[in-house]
């Protein structure tokens, strides 16, 4: 660290501002024209986010209030480290990549209050991402402080346009089971419009600054030591400020919304992904690069895969025996790795039976997951297993009962809220799980915070206005298309995403699907999630062409590179991922009117050959054609109204 020396300033050059002769650090990207600038105004820490010379977030405000002191205010910069250069290399066991190497530039500044007490802020610039996050290292003899506010924002300049996930406020919803990150995005919207909610808004949240670029911003290695946030439902003049979770969320007064940290503390990265490209945002591996690594010393047991589900189809009538013989035999003919048993088996089948269930599933290549209510006083859930998670040795003792009757993970509920010891709950059970040697699927939960990284066996996690909703009512159905195409650009950008897709009956429970075929397939590409539960029926699958019988016999789960084609959110989008030496590229219209698009393909290798699976003009009816020679730089492709298409590329 360099100290800055600091003189009083008796007067000053005409023109020039008290603030432009206080020190302030500026912070470059490797090799791009991304940078970030801290400074004091007015005695307040500020930072600002640049592309070139353009302004993607103009001064915007930094600092924590803790118990013990303030670090908003009557500051100033008492030391900015030299830049250190950050290199990481890691491997990820399911996700959008195998493997991700983050470079980036580090700098920290120190900031002190009147009281001598000093708060630093870690900056890191990367080509397309800039990040910070609080640290505390001493607060006189305190062990510990409680953070009361987080200044943080987000200063949007006027023109920019935004991509928006409300969160429902708590205690409300099905059975109080609200928040559970389960809405529409407002799309394209301009920047400063409230909250439709008094919880504010998710993460991670998309902006279009102008013609200059696009931002995604999220946060991210949350791992307990902090509650998570959100951004505040009032946006005056585009300011975005960190907000902590609703008093009602969890137990209510029982569980504090304010933080309690243990020193030295760092808190999670804020983060902000950048770039005039859109595709850099979609590809971004920013959430992860951050993340701390993998605390499983051997995750053997991680295996992405694609799981049968009956409860989308069949509600808890799904875990009868016999619907459950049915998907069965559907996920052995698809060759699929898993299926998920859900609510209320412990009461319809009963431990015993699911056992046997287990044994015969593995003796066909198949393995069980597991259903639980996370339990506690924070929702009126009725579905059981019941108070099997929240209390440690009982959490314990089920996980170890499961592995012994050969279940391969859990699908765990409801779990209410944000607030800090909640993360902690999180943690825990992928702790717990983890030694058990078991998989987790969280539903009815907050947005992970790059937590696949550091606890891969987290294969999946909801976090979004998925599949069941299109079920629920006509409403949600009829905005199916346009939502699925928001989110690659939002939600699955930062995390893998349970949204359970693929609907191939026109009809399901009482409402009709206005997606085609092909759309439907697409989305096993489009979304990525460590394990992709899919909703097809057994009768569904009975009737499908041969050819996309072979499809989803061959999907894979867990991508070696992703790459953006082309998209807007809200209209349409085209996705490439590879599995080894094979390409699926596949699109979806988000929009009722046919469209045609253009996909370059220069990145494919030469004398490759590929198939087109795609929509049919009659209703209903897919077609698949072959395609001996993909080697022209660009191929145009045909979208029908709420339509998709897969091309695989071999």
């Amino acid at each position: 660290m360099r100290r800055l020396s600091i003189f009083m300033l008796i007067s000053l050059p005409i023109g020039i501002p008290a603030w432009a002769l206080e020190p302030s650090m500026d912070l470059n990207a490797p090799s791009s024209s991304l940078r970030v600038q801290c400074r004091i105004a007015e005695g307040s820490p500020v930072y600002s986010v640049f592309l070139s010379d353009d302004i993607l977030i103009d001064s915007s405000p930094l600092g924590l209030v803790t118990s013990t002191g303030d670090f908003t205010h009557h500051l100033k910069i008492s030391e900015i480290s030299a830049i250190t250069k950050i290199t990481d290399d890691y491997p990820l066991f399911h996700g959008k990549q195998s493997h991700s190497t983050y470079l980036a530039n580090e700098s920290v500044v120190t900031l002190e209050n009147v009281e001598q007490q000093c708060l630093q802020v870690v900056f890191r610039v990367s080509d397309t991402g800039v990040a910070f996050c609080y640290r505390l290292t001493e607060l006189g003899e305190s062990e510990s402080v409680t953070v009361t506010r987080e200044a943080t924002g987000f200063a949007l300049p006027t023109k920019t346009r935004s991509w928006l996930h409300p969160l429902h406020d708590a205690k409300t919803g099905w059975e109080q089971t609200f928040p559970s990150y389960e809405s529409h995005y407002t799309i394209d919207q301009p920047v400063g419009q409230p909250a439709p909610m008094e919880a504010g808004w998710a993460f991670p949240a998309l902006f279009k600054v102008g013609q200059i670029g696009w931002l995604l911003i999220s946060e991210t290695d949350g791992n307990g030591n902090y509650c998570s946030t959100r951004l505040d439902p009032n946006s005056v003049g585009g300011l975005y400020r960190i907000a902590f979770p609703q008093e009602q969320e969890n137990r209510g007064l029982q569980d504090p919304v304010t933080p309690t940290v243990q020193l030295p503390f760092q808190s999670p990265w804020r983060i902000i992904i950048a770039s005039a490209n859109l595709g850099d945002i979609v590809t971004s591996t920013l959430a992860t690069d951050l993340a701390a690594p993998s605390q499983i010393d051997q995750p053997s047991f991680v295996k992405p895969g694609r799981a049968a589900w009956s409860w989308l189809r069949y509600d808890n009538a799904g875990a009868q025996l016999r619907r459950l013989e049915e998907y069965l035999g559907m996920a052995v003919n698809l060759n699929w790795e898993y299926m998920l048993v859900d609510a209320d088996w412990d009461q319809i089948l009963g431990y015993e039976t699911v056992e046997k269930l287990s044994k015969k599933a593995q003796a066909q290549g198949v393995k069980l997951i597991l259903w639980y209510n996370s339990n506690g006083e924070w929702n009126t859930a009725p579905f059981t297993p019941k108070d099997k998670m929240y209390i440690p040795e009982v959490r314990q003792a089920e996980f170890k009962r499961l592995k012994a009757m050969g279940i391969a993970g859990v699908k765990i509920d409801f779990f209410g809220g944000d607030k800090q010891v909640t993360m902690q709950l999180y943690m825990d059970i992928l702790r717990d799980a983890a030694d058990a040697g078991l998989l987790c699927n969280f539903h009815g939960a907050t947005l992970p915070r790059g937590w696949q990284r550091t606890w891969p066996n987290l294969v999946t996690t909801e976090a979004v206005m998925g599949m069941e909703f299109c079920t629920f009512d006509q409403v949600n159905t009829d905005q199916q298309a346009q939502h699925c195409t928001v989110l690659p650009f939002t939600r699955n950008v930062v995390a893998p995403m349970d949204f359970t897709p693929m609907v191939m009956s026109r009809h399901i429970r009482d409402v009709q699907r206005v997606t085609s075929p092909a759309f439907e397939l697409a989305l096993a590409v489009v979304f990525e999630s460590g394990i992709q539960h899919f909703g097809l029926a057994p009768f569904e699958a009975k009737v499908l062409p041969d050819f996309a019988i072979e499809y989803l016999r061959a999907v894979p789960t867990a991508w070696d590179q992703t790459r953006y084609l082309t998209g807007t959110p809200g209209k349409e989008v085209v996705l490439a991922r590879r599995k080894g030496e094979k390409w699926y590229i596949a699109g979806i219209n988000g929009e009722n009117q046919a469209k045609s698009i253009t996909l370059d393909l220069s990145f494919l290798p030469d004398d490759i050959k590929g198939t087109l699976m795609t929509d049919s003009p009659l209703q209903d009816e897919l077609i698949n054609l072959e395609l001996p020679q993909l080697s022209q730089p660009e191929l145009s492709i045909s979208l029908q109204p709420q339509g998709g298409f897969i091309l695989i590329a071999q």
